[in-house]
């Protein structure tokens, strides 16, 4: 298991692997590292920046079993929802809020997939030596989660999720992590507002990237979340959201209305 990362120090941009609080600046592109060589930097001495640059971030869902009473009704596949790549957004970053926020934009703490070497037209037994790693993932949606039928029936289904800074990516990525009982927990302002396990997921992500595969060819570096549990709320002017996932880190994020 290790840990890599992209931080920005001095005005640079580069990326590096963490031990405990130091990293080691790493020279090359992702996914192929060498040592730089270079000297190792404290880890609160830089910038941390979305781990990866992806050509493509996708979400995945719906994510768990919990969401159907009936297991008559577990959906075959997921659906996908593309995010522009203006939608990443770095560890500590700001989530700004639009103005006209009705009705509402919701956390939905999720686990990233990062692939680590393209994938064509992969089976589920293939996916797993296309993957990097995994990161926490936080699919801002806007959208009302809580009438019957409300979001599904709605625009913003897939309309928002495509806003500027709605999908913040890290700390880091995790590699050789074994995903099938990791929890996962949302807090705002620390209150627990998610907390599940992805030992009720509906599919793992090796499936997730197999489905995702046969639509289009997956670089690396692109980024794919597994879906979100239960407890989505909205988030307001002034939040601090933390994404936690077990195993991984603790992903943070400062909310913020448009132009406050």
């Amino acid at each position: 298991m290790a840990r890599y990362l992209r931080y920005e120090l001095e005005g640079v941009a580069r990326y590096g692997k963490l031990d405990g609080t130091t990293i080691t600046p790493l020279a090359g592109t992702f996914p192929d590292f060498r040592p730089s060589g270079d000297p190792t930097i404290a880890l609160d001495a830089v910038r941390l920046l979305a781990p990866v640059e992806p050509t493509r971030i996708v979400s995945a869902g719906p994510g768990f079993k919990c969401s159907f009473p009936d297991p008559a009704h577990y959906p075959d596949m997921p659906m996908f929802w593309h995010k522009p790549l203006a939608a990443l957004n770095h560890p500590e970053g700001v989530i700004e809020l639009p103005t006209d926020a009705y009705p509402g934009i919701n956390h939905e703490a999720e686990l990233g997939i990062v692939i680590g070497k393209r994938a064509k037209c992969v089976s589920p037994e293939q996916a797993a030596g296309h993957i990097f790693g995994y990161t926490c993932y936080n699919d801002v949606t806007r959208g009302d989660f809580y009438k019957e039928g409300a979001f599904g029936a709605s625009v913003y289904f897939a309309y928002g999720k495509t806003y500027d800074g709605f999908a913040p990516i890290g700390p880091w990525i995790v590699t050789d992590l074994d995903t099938g009982n990791l929890h996962i927990e949302c807090r705002i302002n620390g209150e627990v507002r998610q907390s599940h396990s992805t030992s009720d997921r509906l599919f793992s992500p090796e499936q997730i990237v197999s489905f995702l595969s046969h639509m289009g060819t997956l670089n690396p570096g692109d980024v794919i979340s597994c879906g979100s549990p239960p407890g989505m709320t909205w988030m307001h002017h002034g939040d601090v959201c933390e994404v936690e996932i077990e195993g991984i880190g603790i992903l943070r994020n400062h909310v913020r209305m448009r132009g406050q």
